[in-house]
């Protein structure tokens, strides 16, 4: 693996500069879950919904997300059809990966925080290894595991770094608009789905840094620095 400097207010600059293309197709496939909390009025009614979700089509549109964000970063043309075409015949391998990411990380979080923040970190790249380099949920777990030896720190920092600059505007923009106009959940949720497409593509730029690939910034810059 190319050695390679991650740099979060490089990855923060490209994301803003080379999402337009995508936002839309990526904020059109994160509106399903909202969907559901905000129709789904029964408690019990929407909790089956959301594992169905999660289990079932969170992994596709998830992998459709992977997708239409590795393309635009590597100059390729695709449509959100055609994603989620694409990601649809990995349906199988995609929510595998879930099960076991779930399995292994919520008893993880629920029991010890810190163990679990450790395996969140190392198996990050999971999904990525599985839509993008093809392998099986089980080699998938390992390549992340391997991808992230040695390089915890630096990978938590800047995810920390890139989650805070778009979650700490929205939970202000929320608090706000929620305190002056009605329906304030709803407004959330729709910030939510802003927020999104600019989240995936930065950790996706963060996947290719610590793979040591190519993601052109803006003016033709590789953003992995050697």
């Amino acid at each position: 693996m190319t050695t390679s400097t991650l740099k979060p207010g490089e990855i923060l600059r490209d994301t803003l500069q080379r999402i337009g293309p995508i936002f839309l197709p990526v904020a059109l496939l994160a509106v399903p879950g909202v969907l559901i909390t905000m129709l789904v009025s029964n408690p019990m009614l929407a909790g089956l919904i959301n594992v169905v979700y999660l289990f079932l089509v969170a992994p596709i549109l998830g992998g459709a997300m992977i997708i239409l964000v590795n393309r635009c970063l590597t100059g390729q043309q695709t449509d959100l059809g055609e994603a989620v075409a694409m990601a649809w015949r990995k349906a199988v391998p995609l929510i595998l990966t879930m099960l076991l990411l779930l399995i292994i990380l919520i008893p993880a979080l629920m029991l010890l925080v810190i163990p679990g923040l450790y395996l969140s970190v190392r198996l990050f790249a999971t999904q990525y290894e599985v839509v993008l380099g093809h392998k099986s949920p089980t080699e998938a777990l390992s390549a992340s595991w391997e991808l992230t030896r040695g390089r915890w720190w630096s990978i938590f920092w800047t995810m920390l770094v890139v989650s805070l600059a778009f979650v700490v505007p929205l939970l202000i923009a929320s608090a706000i608009l929620g305190a002056v106009l009605p329906f304030g959940v709803v407004i959330s949720n729709l910030l939510g789905i802003v927020v999104t497409p600019p989240l995936v593509m930065a950790l996706m730029m963060i996947y290719k840094v610590v793979k040591g690939e190519s993601a052109m910034s803006a003016d033709g810059a590789d953003i992995a620095s050697a």
